[in-house]
C-alpha cells in the first residue's frame, strides 16, 4: 500500500468516525468544513498514530512521525483534506438523499434501528458511489466492508455489502 493509499484510508476512517459523531451527539448537519477541522483537530494524535500505523503493516518507508519530533503536527500530511471538504460538502447538501436510499436498500432494517457505526459506513459509502466520480464503486463498497470488518460485529460486513451491491445494482 503506497503512501498516497494510507492517507486516503486513515481518510475515509476519519470521515466515518465524524459522521458517527455527528449521529451521536445528534448535531445539526450545517458549517460541516468547520465542524469537521475541530473534529480532525481534536484527533491529531489518533489520525498520525493510525496513519503511522497503516504504514508500518503496509509499506516499507521509513517512519516519520511528528510527534516524536516534537513539531506542529500538518494534519494535512495525514489526511486528504479535498476529499474530507468533499464529504462534508454532499453530506451537508444531501444527507437526506442518502439516508433514503439507505432505508430502501436495508431490507427490514431502518436507520433508527441499526447500528450507528453501521449507518455511519454505508452514509459515507452511499455518499462516494452517488456523488464522487473520481472514486470507483467497488472501491467504495471494499472499503466499506474493510471498516466494517474493523469497527463493527461479525454480521455487519456481509449487511453492508447486501446493501450497497443492491444500491449499486438498482443504479445500473
Amino acid at each position: 500500500m503506497g503512501f498516497c493509499r494510507i492517507k486516503t484510508v486513515t481518510s475515509r476512517e476519519y470521515m466515518m468516525k465524524f459522521i458517527y459523531n455527528l449521529d451521536v451527539i445528534k448535531d445539526d448537519l450545517s458549517d460541516l468544513k468547520n465542524k469537521v477541522n475541530n473534529f480532525l483537530e481534536g484527533n491529531e494524535e489518533y489520525i498520525v498514530n493510525r496513519f503511522e500505523e497503516l504504514k508500518l503493516q503496509n509499506s516499507d518507508e521509513a517512519d516519520i512521525n511528528d510527534l516524536e519530533n516534537n513539531e506542529e503536527i500538518n494534519i494535512s500530511n495525514y489526511i486528504d483534506l479535498n476529499y474530507v471538504y468533499k464529504v462534508c460538502d454532499i453530506y451537508e447538501q444531501k444527507h437526506q438523499e442518502i439516508d433514503e436510499a439507505i432505508d430502501k436498500y436495508a431490507k427490514n432494517w431502518s436507520i433508527m434501528t441499526m447500528p450507528k457505526v453501521d449507518v455511519a459506513i454505508l452514509r459515507l459509502a452511499i455518499a462516494e458511489i452517488t456523488f464522487i466520480d473520481s472514486i470507483p464503486e467497488k472501491v467504495s463498497i471494499n472499503e466499506a466492508i474493510e471498516m466494517a470488518k474493523m469497527y463493527c460485529d461479525d454480521k455487519s460486513p456481509k449487511f453492508i455489502n447486501g446493501v450497497l451491491g443492491s444500491y449499486l445494482n438498482d443504479r445500473k
